[in-house]
């Protein structure tokens, strides 16, 4: 199996929103794509309102209209590096999902995108080969802390899927959920995400 990228979010561990009727289990971090289950996108809501300090404690309704007076908004996740189910790379300390896009552009240009800290990921290339580094390439023992490799090619075009994943995630399973409750809210939150993350 080739090494593949996902879109994640991470450390969703805010209250849970009253509207949200489901018991909840937390997971540390959690894929995101259109194949991502209510459980998925539930936590993706409660990280969403209570890392941008939305109050939860009110209905649906409210709750969502102070979510759309903000200009933008910030979730703690962003682009995370498989190997496969057991090894992976994810985004660290204040890396953010709403830097999506920006992370992509600095790899496509060959460049080592900032992925948080405490660790801090690192990426680098040699010829056609990417090499991502769980902390600082240049801090760490290469014999402990093996990276997971990619060609250049093959990272591109999973990074690719990747936002079309992305896209899929706000596009069904969230767009979904919340048309269930709000047609117009739905539809707003869909462009609003769009917007905000994959730009």
């Amino acid at each position: 199996m080739m090494p593949y990228t996902k879109a994640v979010i991470t450390g969703p561990y805010y209250d849970k929103p009253e509207w949200i009727a489901n018991e909840i289990t937390r997971e540390e971090f959690i894929c995101l794509s259109s194949e991502s289950n209510e459980r998925d996108f539930e936590l993706f809501l409660i990280l969403l309102f209570g890392y941008n300090h939305i109050n939860v404690e009110q209905s649906f309704l409210l709750s969502f209209n102070e979510l759309l007076e903000q200009e933008g908004v910030v979730l703690s996740g962003g682009i995370a590096f498989f190997e496969d189910e057991n090894k992976y790379i994810l985004p660290s300390c204040c890396c953010g999902l709403e830097d999506f896009s920006g992370v992509i552009d600095t790899i496509i240009n060959k460049q080592s995108p900032w992925m948080g800290h405490d660790p801090a990921p690192g990426i680098t290339y040699i010829n056609d080969q990417v090499h991502v580094w769980p902390d600082a390439p240049e801090t760490i023992d290469s014999h402990v802390n093996k990276s997971i490799q990619y060609s250049y090619k093959e990272l591109i075009d999973s990074l690719e899927k990747t936002r079309n994943e992305m896209q899929g995630f706000i596009e069904g399973p969230l767009y979904d959920w919340i048309n269930k409750r709000d047609e117009e809210i739905a539809s707003t939150i869909k462009d609003r995400m769009k917007q905000w993350i994959i730009k």
